[in-house]
């Protein structure tokens, strides 16, 4: 369990842990911290010193994919949970996932459902719009409720086997380490199942700019990731650097240019944002929520953060060629 600063989650996370149906003496419970400024680690260190299970490794500048690789090699079981400290496990998340392990020895992960928590009406439009395809487009978020195999889960249960096949987590990832751990496992050889009787519940990011940091990080882990490997690729990645790419030159066209691409600029200006107005709509009726404007706002940080990330990947990426 890598953790930053996670004071208000972690007991409820390590409560839940607890309380799995998974054999509970075969479980080993490894918090990795990455230089909490909080009380993450005084709550981390009491839970400890109260279960046997529970140790606590990392410290200052070790990132989510070091603390991943961390904690697995100070693990022995077959099987490796990777659980955000953010969130907590629904009871049979262990017993389900191993289960599905053990009966097919060609999957080399095994997750589910991310199911969302907030509380207030920002986080509702926030959660409404990430787990939305106007969001995100098609991906882990808006996979259908049917066990499938698929490109990459969240919080996924690992076979060691499959982890020590390609070498763990790249700690030089420190966001979309899920995605390219994942690419490299099925390259491998191993299934990644989803099963939606598996839950993980996730707090969603509590104002709409901490949802655009997360998904400018997610745009420019994403190139980073291309980078390594570009069979990765796909077009819809580059949707969002698209469209931020096209709004940046129709508000410089708007602000300086001749009458013809003054009025070229605000109809795809206004086409955008009448898209999204209708798109948070149409979200706003059918999950009934009273705040299509707020919905609005999340949508148009998920597309800003993106693509603005994928954008600044881009130039990094330009910057360091010979």
């Amino acid at each position: 369990m890598p953790v930053l600063n996670e004071a208000a989650y972690l007991p409820t996370a390590l409560e839940r842990l607890a309380a799995q149906t998974y054999p509970a003496d075969e479980v080993e419970i490894v918090i990795v911290d990455g230089g909490s400024t909080d009380d993450t680690l005084d709550i981390a260190a009491r839970a400890a010193a109260a279960d046997s299970r529970i140790r606590v490794l990392g410290g200052p500048g070790v990132n989510c994919p070091a603390g991943m690789n961390l904690g697995i090699a100070a693990t022995r079981g077959r099987y490796v949970a990777k659980v955000d400290g953010h969130g907590y496990p629904e009871r049979e998340f262990l017993e389900r996932a191993v289960a599905r392990l053990e009966a097919d020895a060609t999957l080399g992960c095994v997750g589910g459902r991310i199911v969302p928590l907030g509380d207030g009406e920002v986080q509702e439009a926030n959660r409404i719009a990430r787990f939305s395809v106007l969001g995100v487009g098609r991906g882990v978020y808006t996979l259908d409720a049917r066990e499938q195999l698929v490109d990459t889960v969240q919080c996924g249960v690992y076979r060691r086997e499959a982890l020590d096949a390609v070498g763990g987590f790249d700690p030089a990832l420190q966001f979309g380490e899920d995605e390219e751990l994942n690419y490299r496992v099925r390259q491998a050889g191993f299934g990644i199942l989803f099963d939606p009787r598996i839950e993980f519940r996730y707090w969603i990011r509590p104002t709409v700019h901490s949802l655009f940091r997360q998904y400018r990080n997610y745009g420019l882990a994403r190139v980073r990731v291309v980078r390594k490997h570009p069979a990765f690729f796909s077009p819809k990645h580059a949707a969002p650097a698209a469209a931020v790419g096209a709004l940046g030159i129709a508000t410089a066209g708007l602000l300086v240019g001749p009458r013809a691409v003054r009025g070229i600029s605000t109809l795809a200006i206004g086409g955008y944002l009448a898209a999204i107005g209708l798109g948070a709509a149409w979200l706003a009726i059918r999950h009934r929520f009273g705040r299509p404007d707020l919905i609005a706002a999340s949508l148009a940080a998920l597309h800003l953060g993106y693509g603005i990330g994928t954008l600044r990947g881009l130039w990094q990426w330009l910057r360091e060629r010979p």
